[in-house]
């Protein structure tokens, strides 16, 4: 009898430690399975995060490229609209299909990017512009901040987003509100679009390579030109043209035209009414119904020769003629004897007189 009571309160005692150890691995499973979804939560943040900053760099070096292309326009900005005829309804505040219509921009970006955030592009202007001070650079920002459902900074993950960045990352902290903050940077929040500049914002800055924007906010600007400047360059030395240069008016040469190319009389030529130069001999030629004719030639001069003292006459003063400097003719043109006296047994020998006319 008193051994079947051992036996029953030894199994007794067997279940009780089963079943506290179940309960222990229960724990114990819960537990791991609390850090793992913890730990895939923050792996997947991370991975967010960096997909915010690979999305906002690319746009990035779109707003680079376009502050580039008008770094000159943009320091002389004035009305929102100064840039209309570039294709940009407000140069401070582009848009990013002005950007892709430009080439600025991949076509295959995407407007809403990763944690469901779009992107603004703030141009930003610094000291008197124009002028020696003026800066000109831009900010890529992503809307909205970065914020936890408790409604405030989330800075778990812009502590991921400013690794991501590698270093180039803007965020605005809750105990410096004006301020976009990052590795050794600290600039005032543009004060258009408050709306936009709230506590957890994070930003990247936009600025031109050196060497690229040149002295785009100096004044003196003279020394650079832009499509459909209305300045005149006034170059000081020679313009070289690899295709054609149009004027809208007229051409004015101070000095001279110089056609380096000649051309034959009956030759193909284009377009109508051009102008050419005779390639023997003096003249000028026009394209006519598709073949150069001669349309203007100046005299080819004449002289006088005698037989006995030559491109000279009596009183010992030259008869050559005055467009050579010689009894002879210029090339492309003929000589036709026009007069004739004396002859050759007389003492003052014959002389006769020659005219020189165009073979074209």
């Amino acid at each position: 009898m008193l051994v079947e009571r051992a036996a029953g309160s030894a199994r007794r005692t067997q279940r009780g430690s089963l079943l506290l150890e179940f309960m222990v691995a229960a724990v114990l499973s819960l537990l791991l399975a609390v850090w793992a979804g913890h730990e895939w939560a923050q792996r997947a943040r991370a991975l967010q995060a960096r997909s915010l900053a690979a999305w906002m760099d690319v746009a990035r070096e779109a707003a680079e490229s376009f502050l580039a292309r008008h770094a000159v326009e943009l320091a002389h900005a004035g009305a929102a609209d100064a840039l209309a005829g570039q294709g940009y309804a407000d140069w401070a505040a582009p848009q990013w299909d002005e950007l892709r219509s430009a080439g600025l921009l991949a076509g295959g970006w995407q407007d809403r990017g990763p944690l469901r955030r779009t992107l603004g592009l703030r141009v930003v202007r610094e000291g008197e512009c124009p002028g020696a001070s003026c800066r000109v650079w831009g900010l890529v920002h992503a809307r909205p901040a970065l914020r936890t459902s408790a409604g405030g900074v989330d800075e778990s993950l812009a502590a991921e987003w400013l690794q991501a960045a590698e270093g180039r990352g803007l965020v605005i902290w809750p105990h410096r509100p004006g301020f976009l903050g990052g590795a050794g940077l600290r600039v005032p929040v543009p004060e258009e679009g408050a709306e936009d500049w709230a506590p957890g914002v994070v930003a990247l800055a936009a600025r031109v390579p050196a060497g690229q924007m040149g002295d785009a906010g100096s004044e003196d600007t003279d020394a650079y030109l832009r499509v459909r400047d209305s300045r005149d360059p006034d170059f000081q030395g020679d313009v070289t043209a690899r295709g054609v240069v149009r004027g809208g008016v007229r051409l004015a040469a101070r000095d001279s035209l110089h056609l380096e190319r000649g051309w034959g009389v009956g030759e193909a030529c284009a377009p109508e009414g051009a102008l050419g130069r005779a390639r023997e001999g003096l003249g000028v030629l026009a394209c006519r119904q598709g073949v150069w004719s001669l349309l203007a030639r100046p005299a080819g001069g004449g002289y006088m020769l005698n037989s006995r003292r030559g491109c000279f006459n009596a009183m010992g003063g030259t008869s050559a003629n005055p467009v050579t400097g010689a009894c002879a003719c210029p090339a492309g043109y003929v000589m036709a004897q026009v007069a004739e006296s004396g002859s050759i047994t007389a003492p003052e020998g014959l002389t006769m007189g020659f005219v020189c006319l165009s073979q074209q």
